[in-house]
Protein backbone atom coordinates (compact mmCIF):
# COMPACT_ATOMS: atom_id res chain seq x y z
CA UNK A 1 0.00 0.00 0.00
CA UNK A 2 1.19 3.54 -0.37
CA UNK A 3 -0.36 6.65 0.92
CA UNK A 4 -1.99 9.68 -1.17
CA UNK A 5 -2.81 13.11 -0.10
CA UNK A 6 -4.22 14.03 -3.22
CA UNK A 7 -7.65 12.92 -5.75
CA UNK A 8 -7.69 10.51 -8.52
CA UNK A 9 -7.49 11.79 -11.82
CA UNK A 10 -10.82 12.18 -12.46
CA UNK A 11 -11.96 13.60 -9.72
CA UNK A 12 -14.98 11.94 -9.23
CA UNK A 13 -15.53 10.04 -11.63
CA UNK A 14 -15.31 6.16 -12.08
CA UNK A 15 -14.44 3.99 -9.35
CA UNK A 16 -11.09 2.30 -8.62
CA UNK A 17 -10.78 -1.81 -9.26
CA UNK A 18 -10.78 -1.78 -5.30
CA UNK A 19 -13.40 -0.01 -4.56
CA UNK A 20 -15.73 -1.96 -7.20
CA UNK A 21 -14.72 -5.41 -5.57
CA UNK A 22 -15.94 -4.10 -2.32
CA UNK A 23 -18.98 -2.83 -3.86
CA UNK A 24 -19.67 -6.61 -5.64
CA UNK A 25 -18.35 -8.48 -2.68
CA UNK A 26 -21.51 -6.35 -0.95
CA UNK A 27 -24.02 -7.91 -3.34
CA UNK A 28 -23.14 -11.33 -2.92
CA UNK A 29 -23.38 -11.01 0.50
CA UNK A 30 -26.71 -9.62 0.49
CA UNK A 31 -27.22 -12.26 -2.77
CA UNK A 32 -26.81 -14.75 0.57
CA UNK A 33 -27.90 -13.84 3.80
CA UNK A 34 -31.19 -12.06 2.82
CA UNK A 35 -32.70 -15.17 1.45
CA UNK A 36 -31.44 -16.81 5.06
CA UNK A 37 -33.47 -13.56 6.74
CA UNK A 38 -36.62 -14.41 4.73
CA UNK A 39 -36.56 -17.76 5.15
CA UNK A 40 -35.22 -17.99 8.77
CA UNK A 41 -38.90 -16.90 10.01
CA UNK A 42 -40.21 -19.85 7.90
CA UNK A 43 -37.98 -22.93 9.41
CA UNK A 44 -38.19 -21.75 12.93
CA UNK A 45 -42.08 -21.21 13.54
CA UNK A 46 -43.15 -22.98 10.69
CA UNK A 47 -40.82 -26.16 10.24
CA UNK A 48 -39.29 -26.12 14.02
CA UNK A 49 -42.50 -25.05 15.61
CA UNK A 50 -41.05 -22.20 17.77
CA UNK A 51 -43.33 -19.55 18.52
CA UNK A 52 -43.03 -16.23 16.99
CA UNK A 53 -42.56 -14.50 20.65
CA UNK A 54 -38.86 -17.05 20.22
CA UNK A 55 -38.50 -15.57 16.82
CA UNK A 56 -38.72 -11.86 18.33
CA UNK A 57 -35.75 -13.03 20.42
CA UNK A 58 -33.70 -14.38 18.62
CA UNK A 59 -33.74 -11.61 15.76
CA UNK A 60 -33.10 -9.21 19.11
CA UNK A 61 -30.29 -10.86 20.35
CA UNK A 62 -29.02 -11.01 16.72
CA UNK A 63 -29.35 -6.99 16.53
CA UNK A 64 -28.41 -6.25 20.12
CA UNK A 65 -25.25 -8.58 20.13
CA UNK A 66 -24.72 -7.64 16.42
CA UNK A 67 -24.18 -3.63 17.90
CA UNK A 68 -21.39 -5.05 20.11
CA UNK A 69 -19.45 -7.21 17.47
CA UNK A 70 -20.01 -4.00 15.53
CA UNK A 71 -17.62 -2.39 18.12
CA UNK A 72 -15.19 -4.86 18.40
CA UNK A 73 -15.10 -5.11 14.61
CA UNK A 74 -14.06 -1.39 14.96
CA UNK A 75 -11.36 -1.88 17.18
CA UNK A 76 -10.10 -4.96 15.73
CA UNK A 77 -10.03 -3.14 12.15
CA UNK A 78 -8.09 -0.07 13.92
CA UNK A 79 -4.98 -2.39 15.51
CA UNK A 80 -5.20 -4.76 12.55
CA UNK A 81 -5.38 -5.17 9.05
CA UNK A 82 -8.97 -4.40 7.68
CA UNK A 83 -8.76 -6.62 4.88
CA UNK A 84 -7.95 -9.38 7.34
CA UNK A 85 -10.47 -8.24 9.72
CA UNK A 86 -13.58 -7.99 6.87
CA UNK A 87 -12.75 -11.61 5.48
CA UNK A 88 -12.40 -13.19 8.84
CA UNK A 89 -16.18 -12.00 9.33
CA UNK A 90 -17.66 -12.24 6.01
CA UNK A 91 -16.27 -15.98 6.04
CA UNK A 92 -18.68 -16.86 8.82
CA UNK A 93 -21.48 -15.35 7.46
CA UNK A 94 -22.47 -18.83 5.92
CA UNK A 95 -22.89 -20.23 9.87
CA UNK A 96 -26.82 -18.53 9.07
CA UNK A 97 -27.25 -20.46 6.36
CA UNK A 98 -26.21 -23.64 8.04
CA UNK A 99 -29.24 -23.12 10.18
CA UNK A 100 -31.11 -24.71 7.62
CA UNK A 101 -29.23 -28.40 8.82
CA UNK A 102 -30.44 -27.78 12.64
CA UNK A 103 -33.24 -30.13 13.75
CA UNK A 104 -34.33 -28.17 16.78
CA UNK A 105 -35.22 -24.71 17.65
CA UNK A 106 -31.97 -23.53 19.57
CA UNK A 107 -29.43 -24.83 17.35
CA UNK A 108 -31.28 -22.77 14.24
CA UNK A 109 -31.37 -19.62 16.40
CA UNK A 110 -27.70 -20.11 17.29
CA UNK A 111 -26.57 -20.91 13.82
CA UNK A 112 -28.51 -17.81 12.26
CA UNK A 113 -27.09 -15.53 14.91
CA UNK A 114 -23.96 -16.29 14.75
CA UNK A 115 -23.78 -15.47 11.15
CA UNK A 116 -25.42 -12.19 11.94
CA UNK A 117 -23.02 -11.38 15.01
CA UNK A 118 -20.03 -12.15 11.86
CA UNK A 119 -22.02 -10.00 9.38
CA UNK A 120 -21.75 -6.72 11.93
CA UNK A 121 -17.95 -7.92 13.05
CA UNK A 122 -16.91 -7.17 9.33
CA UNK A 123 -18.71 -4.08 8.45
CA UNK A 124 -16.63 -1.20 9.89
CA UNK A 125 -13.70 -2.80 7.99
CA UNK A 126 -15.45 -3.34 4.76
CA UNK A 127 -17.02 0.40 4.93
CA UNK A 128 -13.02 2.18 6.17
CA UNK A 129 -11.38 0.24 3.27
CA UNK A 130 -14.08 1.78 1.17
CA UNK A 131 -12.98 4.91 2.64
CA UNK A 132 -9.29 4.41 2.06
CA UNK A 133 -9.21 3.14 -1.71
CA UNK A 134 -11.41 6.24 -2.83
CA UNK A 135 -10.70 9.82 -3.15
CA UNK A 136 -12.33 12.16 -0.68
CA UNK A 137 -14.60 13.81 -3.54
CA UNK A 138 -15.96 10.43 -4.84
CA UNK A 139 -16.75 8.41 -1.22
CA UNK A 140 -20.46 9.56 -1.56
CA UNK A 141 -20.85 8.21 -5.17
CA UNK A 142 -18.80 4.86 -3.54
CA UNK A 143 -21.19 4.64 -0.51
CA UNK A 144 -24.47 5.10 -2.95
CA UNK A 145 -22.57 2.45 -5.41
CA UNK A 146 -21.88 0.04 -2.62
CA UNK A 147 -25.88 0.72 -0.70
CA UNK A 148 -27.72 -0.04 -4.59
CA UNK A 149 -25.50 -3.48 -4.90
CA UNK A 150 -26.51 -4.51 -1.62
CA UNK A 151 -30.13 -3.94 -2.15
CA UNK A 152 -29.61 -5.39 -5.55
CA UNK A 153 -28.82 -8.71 -4.08
CA UNK A 154 -31.24 -8.55 -1.50
CA UNK A 155 -33.79 -8.13 -4.20
CA UNK A 156 -32.14 -11.13 -6.41
CA UNK A 157 -32.11 -13.09 -2.98
CA UNK A 158 -35.70 -12.19 -2.23
CA UNK A 159 -36.63 -12.99 -5.96
CA UNK A 160 -35.04 -16.23 -5.76
CA UNK A 161 -36.73 -17.27 -2.37
CA UNK A 162 -39.82 -16.88 -3.97
CA UNK A 163 -39.06 -18.98 -6.72
CA UNK A 164 -37.48 -21.81 -4.41
CA UNK A 165 -41.07 -21.90 -2.04
CA UNK A 166 -43.16 -21.89 -5.33
CA UNK A 167 -40.60 -25.22 -7.08
CA UNK A 168 -42.11 -26.74 -3.50
CA UNK A 169 -38.26 -26.60 -2.64
CA UNK A 170 -37.72 -27.51 1.53
CA UNK A 171 -37.20 -24.56 3.73
CA UNK A 172 -33.62 -26.20 4.59
CA UNK A 173 -32.82 -26.68 1.03
CA UNK A 174 -33.13 -23.14 0.01
CA UNK A 175 -31.17 -22.14 3.17
CA UNK A 176 -28.25 -23.72 2.18
CA UNK A 177 -28.23 -22.04 -1.59
CA UNK A 178 -27.34 -19.06 0.57
CA UNK A 179 -23.66 -20.17 0.80
CA UNK A 180 -22.44 -19.74 -2.61
CA UNK A 181 -23.08 -16.54 -3.09
CA UNK A 182 -21.42 -15.76 0.54
CA UNK A 183 -18.45 -17.77 -0.51
CA UNK A 184 -18.02 -15.65 -3.66
CA UNK A 185 -18.33 -12.46 -1.47
CA UNK A 186 -15.72 -13.78 0.63
CA UNK A 187 -13.33 -14.51 -2.22
CA UNK A 188 -13.57 -10.90 -3.86
CA UNK A 189 -12.25 -9.34 -0.41
CA UNK A 190 -8.94 -11.16 -0.80
CA UNK A 191 -8.34 -9.63 -4.34
CA UNK A 192 -8.60 -6.15 -2.74
CA UNK A 193 -4.92 -4.76 -2.84
CA UNK A 194 -4.83 -1.27 -1.54
CA UNK A 195 -2.18 -0.44 -3.76
CA UNK A 196 -2.96 3.49 -2.93
CA UNK A 197 -4.57 4.22 0.38
CA UNK A 198 -6.19 8.01 0.82
CA UNK A 199 -5.07 8.54 4.08
CA UNK A 200 -5.64 12.49 3.90
CA UNK A 201 -8.37 14.47 5.74
CA UNK A 202 -11.20 15.49 3.21
CA UNK A 203 -11.76 19.08 2.37
CA UNK A 204 -14.61 19.41 4.38
CA UNK A 205 -13.18 19.26 7.70
CA UNK A 206 -8.99 19.88 7.20
CA UNK A 207 -6.64 18.01 9.81
CA UNK A 208 -7.96 20.12 12.92
CA UNK A 209 -11.79 19.40 11.34
CA UNK A 210 -10.86 15.53 11.72
CA UNK A 211 -9.90 15.19 15.43
CA UNK A 212 -11.04 18.21 17.85
CA UNK A 213 -13.72 20.60 15.95
CA UNK A 214 -15.47 17.27 14.08
CA UNK A 215 -16.01 16.00 17.75
CA UNK A 216 -19.07 17.55 18.52
CA UNK A 217 -20.93 17.13 15.94
CA UNK A 218 -19.63 13.53 15.66
CA UNK A 219 -21.34 13.02 18.91
CA UNK A 220 -24.05 14.52 17.49
CA UNK A 221 -24.31 12.14 14.42
CA UNK A 222 -23.63 9.21 16.53
CA UNK A 223 -26.99 10.12 18.69
CA UNK A 224 -28.94 10.96 15.86
CA UNK A 225 -27.86 7.54 14.32
CA UNK A 226 -28.91 6.23 17.12
CA UNK A 227 -32.44 7.81 17.05
CA UNK A 228 -33.20 6.84 13.72
CA UNK A 229 -32.00 3.40 14.55
CA UNK A 230 -35.32 3.47 16.61
CA UNK A 231 -37.31 4.16 13.65
CA UNK A 232 -35.46 1.63 11.49
CA UNK A 233 -37.49 -1.18 11.76
CA UNK A 234 -38.20 -4.61 10.18
CA UNK A 235 -39.49 -4.33 6.93
CA UNK A 236 -41.41 -7.07 7.60
CA UNK A 237 -43.64 -4.94 9.64
CA UNK A 238 -45.11 -3.08 7.02
CA UNK A 239 -45.10 -6.17 4.94
CA UNK A 240 -47.37 -8.55 7.53
CA UNK A 241 -49.34 -5.06 7.42
CA UNK A 242 -49.84 -4.91 3.58
CA UNK A 243 -50.70 -8.87 3.66
CA UNK A 244 -52.76 -8.21 6.37
CA UNK A 245 -54.61 -5.87 4.77
CA UNK A 246 -55.08 -3.24 6.76
CA UNK A 247 -53.98 -0.37 4.21
CA UNK A 248 -54.31 -2.19 1.38
CA UNK A 249 -55.85 -5.50 -0.42
CA UNK A 250 -55.03 -8.53 1.22
CA UNK A 251 -52.86 -11.11 -0.40
CA UNK A 252 -49.08 -12.24 -0.10
CA UNK A 253 -49.06 -10.18 -3.29
CA UNK A 254 -48.98 -7.41 -1.68
CA UNK A 255 -46.45 -7.82 0.90
CA UNK A 256 -44.10 -8.42 -1.78
CA UNK A 257 -45.17 -5.54 -3.94
CA UNK A 258 -44.32 -3.19 -0.88
CA UNK A 259 -40.67 -4.70 -0.21
CA UNK A 260 -39.54 -4.94 -3.77
CA UNK A 261 -40.70 -1.26 -3.90
CA UNK A 262 -38.89 -0.43 -0.94
CA UNK A 263 -35.66 -2.25 -1.39
CA UNK A 264 -36.17 -0.49 -5.55
CA UNK A 265 -36.39 2.84 -4.86
CA UNK A 266 -33.52 2.38 -1.53
CA UNK A 267 -30.94 1.14 -4.15
CA UNK A 268 -31.90 3.77 -6.85
CA UNK A 269 -31.99 6.50 -4.69
CA UNK A 270 -28.52 5.55 -2.88
CA UNK A 271 -27.34 5.25 -6.76
CA UNK A 272 -27.86 8.50 -7.69
CA UNK A 273 -27.56 11.14 -4.95
CA UNK A 274 -24.32 9.40 -4.17
CA UNK A 275 -22.83 10.86 -7.56
CA UNK A 276 -24.64 14.71 -6.85
CA UNK A 277 -22.26 16.97 -5.24
CA UNK A 278 -22.20 18.07 -1.52
CA UNK A 279 -22.32 15.08 0.94
CA UNK A 280 -22.40 16.75 3.92
CA UNK A 281 -24.77 16.93 7.12
CA UNK A 282 -27.72 19.21 5.27
CA UNK A 283 -27.93 15.94 2.84
CA UNK A 284 -27.94 13.66 5.51
CA UNK A 285 -30.49 14.82 7.65
CA UNK A 286 -32.62 16.77 4.42
CA UNK A 287 -32.62 13.58 1.85
CA UNK A 288 -32.21 10.98 4.64
CA UNK A 289 -34.04 11.31 8.50
CA UNK A 290 -36.59 13.34 7.15
CA UNK A 291 -38.05 11.52 4.18
CA UNK A 292 -37.58 8.74 6.65
CA UNK A 293 -40.27 10.04 8.99
CA UNK A 294 -42.45 11.41 6.48
CA UNK A 295 -42.51 7.83 5.00
CA UNK A 296 -43.45 5.94 8.44
CA UNK A 297 -46.03 8.89 9.00
CA UNK A 298 -47.80 8.14 5.59
CA UNK A 299 -47.78 4.59 6.45
CA UNK A 300 -49.51 5.14 9.34
CA UNK A 301 -52.02 7.41 7.90
CA UNK A 302 -52.69 4.65 5.12
CA UNK A 303 -53.58 2.32 8.05
CA UNK A 304 -55.26 4.63 9.62
CA UNK A 305 -57.43 5.98 7.01
CA UNK A 306 -57.82 2.32 4.92
CA UNK A 307 -56.18 4.05 2.37
CA UNK A 308 -55.79 2.37 -1.29
CA UNK A 309 -52.59 0.23 -2.59
CA UNK A 310 -51.34 2.88 -4.91
CA UNK A 311 -50.91 5.62 -1.62
CA UNK A 312 -49.73 2.29 0.85
CA UNK A 313 -47.01 1.81 -1.97
CA UNK A 314 -46.31 5.48 -2.23
CA UNK A 315 -45.82 5.72 1.78
CA UNK A 316 -43.39 2.75 1.30
CA UNK A 317 -41.85 4.06 -1.77
CA UNK A 318 -40.79 7.57 0.68
CA UNK A 319 -39.16 5.20 3.46
CA UNK A 320 -37.12 3.42 0.84
CA UNK A 321 -35.78 6.82 -0.68
CA UNK A 322 -34.93 8.46 3.24
CA UNK A 323 -33.03 4.56 3.70
CA UNK A 324 -31.05 4.66 0.47
CA UNK A 325 -30.19 8.23 1.57
CA UNK A 326 -28.88 7.34 4.70
CA UNK A 327 -27.11 4.07 4.04
CA UNK A 328 -25.10 6.72 1.41
CA UNK A 329 -24.44 9.95 3.74
CA UNK A 330 -23.80 8.16 7.29
CA UNK A 331 -20.29 6.69 6.21
CA UNK A 332 -19.80 9.77 4.10
CA UNK A 333 -20.12 12.02 6.93
CA UNK A 334 -18.26 9.36 9.84
CA UNK A 335 -15.40 9.13 7.11
CA UNK A 336 -14.96 12.73 7.43
CA UNK A 337 -14.96 13.67 10.42
CA UNK A 338 -12.55 10.99 12.03
CA UNK A 339 -8.98 10.59 12.18
CA UNK A 340 -7.43 7.67 9.26
CA UNK A 341 -5.90 6.11 12.14
CA UNK A 342 -9.25 5.64 14.05
CA UNK A 343 -11.42 5.44 10.89
CA UNK A 344 -13.04 1.89 11.64
CA UNK A 345 -13.71 2.18 14.99
CA UNK A 346 -15.06 5.48 13.94
CA UNK A 347 -17.34 3.30 11.22
CA UNK A 348 -18.23 0.82 14.29
CA UNK A 349 -19.28 3.55 16.81
CA UNK A 350 -21.99 4.17 14.11
CA UNK A 351 -23.11 0.86 13.55
CA UNK A 352 -23.33 -0.07 16.85
CA UNK A 353 -25.30 3.35 17.15
CA UNK A 354 -27.96 1.38 14.47
CA UNK A 355 -27.40 -1.63 16.28
CA UNK A 356 -28.65 -0.73 19.04
CA UNK A 357 -31.40 1.39 17.34
CA UNK A 358 -32.97 -1.24 15.73
CA UNK A 359 -32.66 -4.04 18.91
CA UNK A 360 -35.03 -1.52 20.59
CA UNK A 361 -37.18 -0.16 17.71
CA UNK A 362 -38.14 -4.25 16.72
CA UNK A 363 -39.13 -4.60 20.34
CA UNK A 364 -40.73 -1.30 20.37
CA UNK A 365 -42.95 -2.25 16.94
CA UNK A 366 -44.56 -5.72 18.31
CA UNK A 367 -45.22 -4.06 21.50
CA UNK A 368 -47.19 -0.89 20.27
CA UNK A 369 -49.02 -3.29 17.17
CA UNK A 370 -50.61 -4.91 20.21
CA UNK A 371 -52.61 -0.98 21.06
CA UNK A 372 -53.35 -0.66 17.08
CA UNK A 373 -51.79 -1.10 13.80
CA UNK A 374 -51.35 2.27 12.67
CA UNK A 375 -49.11 3.04 15.96
CA UNK A 376 -46.37 1.87 15.67
CA UNK A 377 -45.52 3.63 12.05
CA UNK A 378 -46.37 6.80 14.22
CA UNK A 379 -43.44 5.82 17.09
CA UNK A 380 -41.06 5.39 14.09
CA UNK A 381 -42.15 8.55 12.78
CA UNK A 382 -41.45 10.82 15.81
CA UNK A 383 -37.92 8.98 16.49
CA UNK A 384 -37.20 9.46 12.48
CA UNK A 385 -38.35 13.51 13.43
CA UNK A 386 -36.39 13.73 16.40
CA UNK A 387 -33.72 12.28 14.63
CA UNK A 388 -33.69 14.90 11.76
CA UNK A 389 -33.73 17.87 14.62
CA UNK A 390 -30.70 16.51 16.51
CA UNK A 391 -28.39 16.63 13.65
CA UNK A 392 -30.05 19.82 11.68
CA UNK A 393 -29.47 21.58 15.03
CA UNK A 394 -25.86 20.17 15.38
CA UNK A 395 -25.20 21.09 11.54
CA UNK A 396 -26.39 24.65 12.32
CA UNK A 397 -24.13 25.10 15.27
CA UNK A 398 -21.29 23.54 12.94
CA UNK A 399 -22.31 25.99 10.02
CA UNK A 400 -21.86 29.38 12.88
CA UNK A 401 -18.01 28.34 12.72
CA UNK A 402 -16.36 30.38 10.61
CA UNK A 403 -13.44 28.58 9.79
CA UNK A 404 -16.04 25.17 8.82
CA UNK A 405 -17.57 24.37 5.56
CA UNK A 406 -19.05 21.09 6.47
CA UNK A 407 -21.89 22.12 4.96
Amino acid sequence: MTGATAAAPGGAGRLGRDAYLLCYSAFFADLGYQGVAACFPLLLVMRLHATVAAYGLATAVAFGGGALFSYLGGLAGDRFDKRRVAIAGNALIPLMALSGLARTPPAAALLFVLGWWARYFRSPARRAMLVEVTPPESRARAFGTLHALDIAGGMLSALAVLLFLAARMPIGTILLFAIAPLVVSTALLLFVRRETVYAAPTPRTGAAGATRGGRPLLTALLAAATLYGFSFYNLGFPILTATGGQATRPGFEAGVLAFMIYLGVSALSGYLLGRRRGAGVRALWSFGYLPSALGSCLIGLCVSWHAPTPAFDLAVAVLGFGMGAVETFEPTVVSSLVEHRRLTRGMGFLSVSRGLGQFLSNLAMGALFTIGPAVPYFYAFASAALATSVLGIAAQRRASDPGDSSE
